[in-house]
């Protein structure tokens, strides 16, 4: 905020003095003190403001503990201290306001969950350097009979809402495949409502799937194979920042690269059961 404050300054001094400044002037130099105070910010205070949609496994609050868990998690966490910033702190929301909510709320610097790279996002926010990549299943009660797409049409399937399974899902009851969706607003809820058979099946990602088959519900839940699915969408994940947050955004990206270069993030998606796999 000094920074900006002595361009204001320096832009009186100019102007009095007859110089003449472009309007895009103005706007360049005021973008770039933007741009310098998001991370000087960060420093000077210690602490890095971050939203978790609390998705297991990506990053969530431990139920037990209340302690900020997940791969993203423990990922945005040896970020900050790279960063030389000692603190994140952590404001949970629903997945679907995540992006929204950044955007708006000046004092949040990121997302610290992957969120799909798609053009629409893009047109939002700006993104890291791809963490990973993930493709959409079928996860299924074994009592259903679903053993394929096919086995879909008289089921209602269920999707978080925000997500590109929502609108994966729309598409397919356009077209018939399925019967109807349900939207949920976080993935626990999703998945009780599968369990409890508001839902015929869900629509999630891989990732998402095999945490959920390694928890209680492997006796009662099965994913369809890639023989049985086939997968429709394929994308890079990454963490969202604000616009104009270039500086900020360049510096955490050769952070991730550097994590990337010394193993770091292969071994926190190990800790926490994710395969090697995911990372592009």
């Amino acid at each position: 905020m000094k920074s900006y404050f002595k361009f204001i300054v320096s832009l009186i001094v100019i102007l009095s003095l007859g110089v003449p400044v472009s309007a895009n002037m103005i706007k360049d130099n005021i973008a770039s003190v933007q741009q310098a105070d998001r991370l000087q910010k960060i420093k000077e205070k210690g602490v890095l403001t971050v939203y978790s949609a609390n998705t297991a496994p990506y990053s969530y609050k431990d139920p037990k503990t209340g302690e900020f868990r997940g791969v993203d998690a423990e990922i945005v966490m040896e970020l900050a201290k790279r960063l030389g910033v000692g603190k994140v702190d952590v404001r949970y929301i629903p997945f679907s306001n995540a992006i929204n909510e950044l955007i708006k709320n000046p004092d949040v610097d990121m997302i610290a969950e992957g969120f799909y790279i798609t053009g629409e996002r893009e047109a939002l926010v700006n993104f890291t350097i791809p963490i990973y990549n993930a493709s959409e299943v079928v996860v299924t009660r074994r009592d259903t009979g679903i053993n394929s797409k096919e086995d879909l049409k008289n089921s209602v399937v269920g999707v978080l809402e925000g997500t590109v399974y929502r609108t994966l899902a729309e598409k397919w009851k356009e077209q018939g495949i399925i019967k109807d969706y349900m939207s949920f607003f976080d993935n626990n809820s999703l998945i009780i409502g599968l369990e409890n058979k508001l839902v015929d099946a869900v629509l999630t990602d891989s990732i998402i799937a095999e945490n959920i088959l390694s928890s209680k519900y492997k006796s009662n839940f099965k994913l369809l194979s890639p023989s049985q699915y086939k997968s429709e969408i394929n994308y890079n994940t990454a963490y969202p920042v604000k616009k104009g947050d270039d500086k900020f955004l360049n510096e955490i990206n050769k952070k991730l690269q550097e994590m990337k270069e010394d193993g770091t993030i292969y071994e926190i998606m190990s800790r926490n059961g994710v395969s090697r796999y995911y990372i592009p």
